[in-house]
C-alpha cells in the first residue's frame, strides 16, 4: 500500500470540539505522523492537496439492517457497503438478522468467514437479545459474545414481555454487552402503518401513537435504573421520548439514544400521498416531534444519529400502503442532512454532527474511539463544504428503492472516504 499525505485540510477533531488545519502522514493503515514534516514524503507517497476542505473521522452507524430481500447476502452486504462509504461511514453496526438470526455462534462465524472483505465497509455484529428475536426465550448470549458481538439487541423488535426483557438486560449486563432497544408496545400499535394524528385518521390508517414508543422509553430508564445496565434506546421519534431521556440523564440513569437523520427531516406528510417509500419504522411524525428532536441533539440528550438503513426492493414497497413493509434508506444521505440540520455556524455545526456520529458511537459501542491523531487508525472521508450533492431515490438495482423522498440537492459533498488508508470510495479524481 502506498503512503498517503494529505496537505493543508483541516481536521476534524470532535473529542476536543476543534477545528485544526495540519498534514497528515499515513502509512500502512494508520496516522504516521502529523504537522508540516514531509520528511516522510518519498516517491512512493500519494500526495494530496485539501485547502479548504475538512478531513473527517469516519463515521460509525449503530442501526443498520444488512439483510435486503429479493437479494442474496453477498449482494446484499455489497450494496449496503457501497451505500455506507459514499456516506461518510467507515463502519456499521448490522442489526442481527443477518443470512439469518444472529442467535447463534455459527450464524456468526460463517459471516465472519465468508462474507465479509477488506473491500467493505466495516461491519460490526449485534447479536439477539432473545431467541429469533421473538421475545419469548433467552439467546446465548456469552456464547455469541465468544463469537464476537459488540452489543445486542432484537431490532427492529423489542422484547414485549417485561419478565423476559428484564431477564435479558441482566445477562447482557453480566457479559458487559450494551442492549440496543428500539422502544414500540405493540399492543398499543398492532399493525399500525402511520403516526398516529388526525393525518392517520383522514387517510384511513390504523395509528402507531407516541404512547406505545414512550411506555418502553420508560421501561428502559427504570430498568436500567434498578439493574445498572447500559441501554441505548435506538431511533426514538417522540418529543415525549426525549422529556423522558432528559429527565433520566439528569438523574445519572446509565441511557444513551440515538435518532435517525431521516426522523429529523421528515414529518408525517408522505402519509398524505401514500408514499410507501417513505414509510419509515418507527414512523415519521408530526413538525412538534421534529422540534424537540433537533432540540435533543442540540441539547446533548440525544447522543447519537444513526441511518437506520433498512433497505427493501420495488416489488416490496409499491404496494398498499398498509401492507408495505415500514423501513427506509438512510447511509446515503445521513450525514449532510443531519448538516443540513444542525444549522449553527459552519465549524461548530460539523464538530456537533461529527460527535453524534462518529465520537459518541464509538464511545456507546464501546470501540476504538475514532479520531485522527498520531498511531490511530486512518479511518476518515474528505469533506467539501463548498460543493453540493444531488440524492435521488432509485429504482432500479439492488441498492433498495426506499429513500423517504424522490430527489433532494444538499450543501456539501463527500468526496473520498478511507478505511485503514486505503480509499474505498472515490467520487472524483480532479482535488
Amino acid at each position: 500500500m502506498k503512503s498517503l499525505y494529505l496537505k493543508d485540510g483541516i481536521v476534524v477533531d470532535p473529542a476536543n470540539s476543534k477545528l485544526d488545519k495540519k498534514n497528515l502522514f499515513i502509512k500502512n493503515g494508520r496516522i504516521d505522523d502529523v504537522g508540516s514534516n514531509e520528511e516522510n514524503v518519498n516517491n512512493d507517497t500519494e500526495i494530496i492537496s485539501l485547502k479548504g476542505k475538512y478531513i473527517v473521522p469516519g463515521l460509525i452507524d449503530l442501526r443498520c439492517h444488512v439483510k435486503q430481500p429479493g437479494i442474496n447476502f453477498k449482494e446484499s452486504i455489497d450494496a449496503v457497503s457501497k451505500k455506507a462509504l459514499s456516506g461518510g461511514f467507515t463502519s456499521v453496526l448490522a442489526m442481527p438478522s443477518l443470512s439469518s438470526m444472529a442467535d447463534n455462534p455459527e450464524t456468526l462465524n460463517y459471516v465472519r468467514e465468508t462474507v465479509l472483505q477488506k473491500k467493505h465497509v466495516k461491519i460490526y455484529l449485534s447479536g439477539c437479545l432473545t431467541l429469533n428475536s421473538r421475545g419469548e426465550h433467552l439467546a446465548p448470549l456469552g456464547s455469541l459474545k465468544e463469537a464476537g458481538i459488540v452489543a445486542v439487541t432484537d431490532s427492529p423488535n423489542s422484547p414485549q414481555n417485561n419478565q423476559i426483557y428484564c431477564k435479558a438486560v441482566e445477562y447482557a449486563s453480566m457479559f458487559n454487552l450494551p442492549i440496543f432497544d428500539l422502544p414500540r408496545d405493540l399492543s398499543l400499535s398492532p399493525d399500525a402503518s402511520a403516526h398516529e394524528s388526525l393525518m392517520s385518521l383522514k387517510m384511513g390508517l390504523k395509528g402507531y401513537p407516541r404512547m406505545a414508543e414512550e411506555l418502553f422509553v420508560q421501561r428502559a430508564i427504570m430498568v436500567s435504573k434498578y439493574t445498572k445496565a447500559r441501554i441505548h434506546l435506538t431511533s426514538i421519534s417522540s418529543g415525549g421520548s426525549v422529556e423522558l431521556i432528559r429527565k433520566a440523564k439528569e438523574d445519572n440513569i446509565d441511557i444513551t439514544c440515538d435518532v435517525t437523520s431521516n426522523h429529523l427531516f421528515n414529518t408525517e406528510s408522505g402519509v398524505e400521498e401514500f408514499d410507501s417509500f417513505s414509510k419509515a419504522l418507527p414512523p415519521f411524525r408530526e413538525e412538534e416531534d421534529r422540534q424537540k428532536l433537533i432540540e435533543g441533539i442540540l441539547d446533548n440528550t440525544i447522543d447519537a444519529i444513526s441511518s437506520g438503513h433498512q433497505p427493501f426492493n420495488i416489488d416490496d414497497k409499491n404496494q398498499e400502503y398498509d401492507k408495505a413493509p415500514m423501513g427506509t434508506l438512510g447511509l446515503e444521505n445521513a450525514f449532510l442532512q443531519s448538516i443540513a440540520i444542525v444549522n449553527e455556524n459552519h465549524g461548530l455545526g460539523l464538530i456537533k454532527v461529527v460527535q453524534k456520529m462518529s465520537y459518541n458511537p464509538s464511545r456507546i459501542l464501546g470501540i476504538n474511539n475514532n479520531t485522527l491523531n498520531k498511531n490511530d487508525v486512518a479511518d476518515f472521508f474528505i469533506y467539501d463544504p463548498n460543493d453540493n450533492t444531488t440524492i435521488t431515490r432509485a429504482i432500479q438495482g439492488n441498492e433498495g428503492c426506499n429513500l423517504p423522498f424522490k430527489e433532494k440537492v444538499f450543501n456539501g459533498k463527500i468526496l473520498n472516504t478511507y478505511i485503514k488508508g486505503d480509499c474505498l470510495y472515490k467520487y472524483r479524481n480532479d482535488f
